[in-house]
């Protein structure tokens, strides 16, 4: 981190109280924009050209700070706000709508408190062949067929537990449904391993949703592998969500590929094959309508090219074929208006833009 002064001047507006002698702060952010064009983008064979905030890895700023208290202990909290850079406003209707928490770190691991991400988004974003540890961009695959393997996955009210054994990492994650009479109503529990020895990785998590009202219930869960050979990094994985009630089940299965060509050129692609079933709805309209069964194809790949530590240009293509009832919940996600009177559907992206790392 540069400690320019007018960084510290934000952290000290934000944070007036903290005593630089006694512990560590640091300011980070990514700041990432790019222009886009679909083909096709609402099933109607409608185009669209735009500029979309955060291209590859979600803008953000944050702080993040620790304190020894001796013995081994910490305090540790991270503040992250995440923005528009296409407009400028503040992501999630917070200001600190990513991260927010506080907690202790030791040996005996980390104990925190908050808006927290759960185990199922910290392992299986790692596990994500177009991700490259930026996070997901704009146009990810993962997000076929809509916001479902992720949906949820910061957790207000949260309480994190994270330990590692050796190459072995834990992650406990619990979120309180603060509904009066009943400690399940509105409750999140979920889990994770991740093992990384050598070039291998392996991961897994789990994550419940209990219902605030209502008995529809929804089960996340992913397991993911990474192997490094040289400049070469393949990537597999599987997610699944399944919805109780209405009973519908959702799945993808991907495999893809990352290359370190030259030391300022990285290449990755991957290829996604997405399943729906049972009672599937469209997800965002006022009176939820059935879409059913369908299936998606979908491959993405991504051109990112180092100008120096900090800054990268990036170009990425993607095409989607939509089957079914899919077709409704891509519509409805990407274009706004779910389309059900067409029973497939090609959309092709490209997508060229910057992001900058302070």
């Amino acid at each position: 981190m540069r400690k320019s002064a007018s960084l510290w001047l934000l952290a000290g507006a934000v944070l007036p109280a903290v005593s630089y002698a006694q512990s560590n702060l640091t300011l980070y952010g990514v700041i990432s924009t790019a222009v886009r064009y679909t083909s096709n983008i609402d099933g109607r064979h409608h185009d669209q050209g735009e500029l979309v905030s955060s291209g590859i890895g979600g803008s953000r700023w944050g702080l993040k700070g620790d304190e020894d208290l001796g013995g081994g202990n910490k305090a540790v909290f991270l503040l992250e706000n995440g923005f528009g850079t296409d407009d400028g406003k503040t992501a999630y209707n917070a200001l600190f709508g990513r991260q927010a928490y506080v907690g202790l770190s030791g040996d005996w691991g980390t104990l925190t408190f908050g808006r927290q991400y759960n185990a199922l988004n910290n392992i299986a974003w790692s596990f994500d062949p177009l991700d490259q540890s930026w996070g997901n961009f704009w146009s990810d695959p993962l997000y076929t067929g809509g916001d479902i393997f992720f949906q949820g996955y910061r957790v207000d009210n949260s309480v994190v537990y994270k330990k590692k054994f050796g190459p072995v990492s834990v992650q406990l994650d619990y979120g309180f449904g603060e509904r009066p009479g009943s400690m399940a109503r509105g409750a999140t529990i979920g889990g994770g391993v991740m093992y990384q020895d050598g070039p291998l990785a392996l991961g897994v998590a789990y994550d419940q949703q209990r219902p605030g009202s209502g008995d529809n219930t929804l089960h996340n869960y992913s397991v993911g592998a990474s192997y490094v050979i040289g400049k070469a990094t393949g990537y597999a994985g599987y997610m699944g969500r399944h919805e109780t009630n209405p009973d519908a089940r959702f799945w993808i299965a991907f495999v893809g590929l990352g290359y370190q060509l030259t030391p300022a050129l990285h290449l990755s692609g991957a290829y996604y094959r997405y399943q729906q079933s049972g009672t599937v709805t469209t997800q965002f309209q006022a009176t939820p309508v059935v879409l059913g069964s369908g299936n998606a194809d979908a491959i993405s790949a991504v051109a990112d090219y180092a100008l120096s530590k900090r800054t990268s240009l990036f170009l990425e293509a993607d095409a989607t074929f939509a089957r079914g009832g899919t077709v409704g919940r891509e519509t409805e996600y990407w274009a706004g208006t779910p389309v059900t009177d067409v029973r497939s559907t090609t959309r092709v992206g490209m997508m060229a833009g910057i992001r900058h790392v302070f």
